[in-house]
This record gives C-alpha cells, structure tokens and sequence, in this order.
C-alpha cells in the first residue's frame, strides 16, 4: 500500500513597488528578498500570473520576456546556435491589452506559459526577476522608451515530490 502525503501550494506574491534595497531601481530588474526555511523540502512546479499597471505607449512588435532567479535550479534549458545546451532563468512571455487612449498593460495567466520545475526548493532568500526584449539580453522598454509600469506578480508553487535522503 502506497503512503500518500497530503500535497503543499503556496504562493508568493511580488509587487514592483515593495523590492529589496538591493534592487536596481528599475521595474526591468527587481531582486526581493524572503525567507524560504518554512517551505517544505521537494520537488515543485510553479506557474505565474502577472499584471502590470497601464503603460503610456505601445510597444510596437516585442513582447516582455520574464526571467526569475531563484537559488533553485528551473527545468528550463536554452537552444543557440552552438551545440550543447543552457540552463536558463526564463519562465514565459506577458501579453498586451491595449485600451483607450493608447494605453496598454502587460499580463500573464496562470496557463499562459509553461509550467517550469524545480528539484528542490531554493535555499536562500533572494528572488530576483528580470524583464528584457525578445533578444533575452536588452531591458525591456516601451515604443517611447519608458521603463516597464509597476507590476504585481504571483509565483504559485505545487510540490509534486518529496526529497528523502535514503529512499528512491
């Protein structure tokens, strides 16, 4: 007979307006801190939803791309044009709603993008979550050049396994 362990969720919510001192100042690039020794240890999935305050221009053709770092190592591996592959912090795209006026705001749903995993929960305590063009490396700006609007997003963790040291 199999044991069955209830399963864990949590969530964390991160606002752009509520960041860590070691932040750059800029909503492209925001490092939060938290405190991951309440979390069970395991194997979790994550998915997330976004929502970014009104932005005052279009963007023209580009699309934000979300990377998170967290102390844990993502299911997530990057192609290039060399042989071999990369892990990379990359977890999903944000849409665009556009409105009245040219305004226009990013978000994500939860089945929007892929669920990514990870083999353990991260160890330390700082998130940090970066927003750059579809070239993965150039901070993401809007058609007049402003920076990313302020954002709230929701990282939504389900443990799918646990880690024992001596069992298989």
């Amino acid at each position: 007979m199999a044991n069955f362990d209830k399963p864990y969720k949590f969530n964390i919510v991160l606002n752009s307006q509520q960041v860590s001192t070691k932040s750059s100042g800029n909503d492209n690039d925001c490092t939060y801190e938290f405190n991951w020794t309440n979390i069970p240890s395991g194997k979790y999935r994550m998915s997330f939803a976004y929502r970014g305050k009104n932005n005052g221009d279009l963007v023209a053709d580009d699309s934000p791309q979300i990377f998170l770092s967290i102390s844990s190592c993502p299911s997530v591996y990057q192609a290039s044009g060399q042989n071999g592959s990369v892990i990379s912090q990359f977890i999903g795209t944000l849409g665009i709603q556009t409105h009245a006026g040219g305004q226009a705001y990013f978000y994500a749903n939860m089945f929007d993008n892929p669920d990514v995993f990870y083999n353990n929960e991260p160890t330390n305590g700082q998130i940090r979550v970066q927003v750059f063009r579809d070239n993965f490396t150039t901070p993401f700006t809007t058609l007049g050049g402003a920076n990313l609007a302020d954002y709230v997003l929701v990282l939504s963790f389900d443990q799918i396994g646990k880690i024992y040291p001596y069992h298989l």
